[in-house]
Parts: structure tokens; C-alpha cells; sequence
């Protein structure tokens, strides 16, 4: 089973090259500059920080999607090999993924105005029938929601493409949505084991920043860590990096068989 092995091929990759832990890391530490702000006071500093990460992430993901595959296909890794491949894909990756989140965005806002449209006519309908009114509004939302990860779903693999397969920014879209087409099945298992997985590794982390918002601890908690965010982001920064490491090494493995099933029309390579 693709997905099974997908997971397999990621741990072994991760186990023989320690070195995607090193971007993991960077990824980690990225992750976390939304908080510099409980450490440093400043929150100009923070946004600017957080700013520039989004900036470098797509370098820091085109050198690891490059790594992870020479881990998963038995190359050489290195630190060269990552830099020098996060440099030659920056750009597309950068422009792909300010398209992603145009995408992700219109999609949003253009089934969210459906669904307003819909939420008055449910507004209306309360007045003759609450219950149906009720139903009526978590329809609309549920559609809305299904309607992202759908889309979410289809364009997911363009970073992939663009490594992987040197594909051009729009091409790259063409080719996630095709794959995905082509194994319908298997990307929505896949999609929906790795985002859960994702998440459930996660759950630490998602404690530890809710411990450095604004909120009242018991307010986000049922009880106080009483540990210093001088300590929690150190955590936060481990899990993200080994997080990151595997979960994109999987992601890595499985478009690496998904494509040996799919190979490029030759009008296309």
C-alpha cells in the first residue's frame, strides 16, 4: 500500500540521515518567531520576525524536499546539496506560494459569500422555523470548510512538482491536480492519516503556545505549567523540528510513488 509504505520510506530516510533534522530545526526555530515578542517585549520586532520567516520558508522547504529525496532514493545528502537546491528553486517556490494562498484565500472568501447569501436565507427562515434555520447555517459552514480542504487537497503537491519534477509555477498546479485526480483514493487517505498525525504529534506544542497568549492560563488550560516561555519555545522549537522532518519526509516519499505510477507526458518533461 502506497500509503503504508510512504511512512516506512520516511522513517528509514530519517533514521539514515540525521541531517533533515538540521532543517527540521531551522523550520522549528522559524515556527516559534510568532512569540518572539513574549520574549523580547517588542512586537515590531516579532512581526518583522515572522515576516522574514515567510519569506525564507520556501528556500528552507525547496533544499529539504531535495534532501529528503536523495535520503529516501539512497544519494548523498549534504549541507551543500541543500543549499544549493534550496537557491536554484527559491523563486518558483516563493511565487507558488504567494499563488497558494491567493488560492486558499479566494476560495475562502468566494464560497464564504455563498454562504453568507445563504446564512440571510437562513436568517429569514427563523422566523418560520428556528430548527431548519439552524441546519440551514451549519450546512453552509460545513461547505464552506469541505470546499477549502478539497481545493487544499488538489494543490497541495505543488511544492513537490516543482522539486521533484522542475516544473514551472503554474505547471507545478496542473501537475498536483492531475496526480490528485489520478489517485483520488489515495490522496484523501493519505491527506486525511497525515494531517491527523500531524496534529496529534503536535498537541504539545499547541499547549505550549496556548500558555503564551494573552489568556488567563485557566482560562486555555486546567492548570498553570508555571514554566517560563524562555523554556517553552525551546520546546515548541524540538517538536516542530522533528515534526517537520518526518512528516515532510513522508510527504516526500509518498509524491516519490505517486509519480513512479504518474510519470510526466512526454510533451510535458
Amino acid at each position: 500500500m502506497v500509503l503504508v509504505s510512504a511512512f516506512k520510506d520516511g522513517s528509514a530516510a530519517l533514521r539514515a540521515n540525521p541531517i533533515l533534522l538540521v532543517a527540521g530545526l531551522l523550520v522549528g526555530a522559524g515556527g516559534q518567531l510568532q512569540y518572539l515578542d513574549q520574549v523580547v517585549d517588542s512586537p515590531l520586532v516579532s512581526a518583522g520576525a515572522s515576516l522574514g520567516w515567510l519569506i525564507a520558508f520556501p528556500f528552507v522547504l525547496g533544499g529539504f524536499i531535495e534532501t529528503a529525496r536523495a535520503a529516501i532514493e539512497g544519494t548523498d545528502t549534504s549541507i551543500h546539496q541543500f543549499v544549493t537546491t534550496a537557491r536554484t528553486h527559491y523563486v518558483r517556490l516563493l511565487s507558488a506560494t504567494v499563488a497558494f494562498l491567493l488560492i486558499i484565500l479566494g476560495t475562502a472568501v468566494g464560497v464564504g459569500i455563498v454562504g453568507l447569501v445563504f446564512g440571510i436565507g437562513s436568517m429569514a427562515l427563523a422566523a418560520i422555523n428556528e430548527m431548519a434555520a439552524f441546519v440551514g447555517g451549519v450546512v453552509s459552514l460545513v461547505v464552506w470548510l469541505v470546499s477549502l480542504l478539497v481545493v487544499i487537497m488538489f494543490v497541495q503537491f505543488y511544492d513537490a512538482a516543482i522539486v521533484i519534477e522542475e516544473q514551472s509555477v503554474t505547471d507545478s498546479f496542473r501537475r498536483s491536480v492531475a496526480i490528485v485526480r489520478s489517485n483520488l483514493t489515495s490522496v484523501v487517505g493519505f491527506s486525511l492519516v497525515w494531517t491527523l498525525l500531524v496534529n496529534l504529534f503536535l498537541v504539545p506544542e499547541y499547549l505550549v503556545q496556548l500558555t503564551v497568549t494573552d489568556a488567563a492560563p485557566a482560562e486555555v488550560l486546567p492548570v498553570d505549567l508555571g514554566i517560563p516561555t524562555t523554556v517553552l519555545l525551546p520546546i515548541g522549537i524540538g517538536l516542530s523540528a522533528v515534526g517537520f522532518a518526518y512528516f515532510y519526509t513522508v510527504y516526500t516519499a509518498y509524491y516519490l510513488r505517486l509519480i513512479s505510477d504518474a510519470p510526466l507526458p512526454a510533451d510535458a518533461e
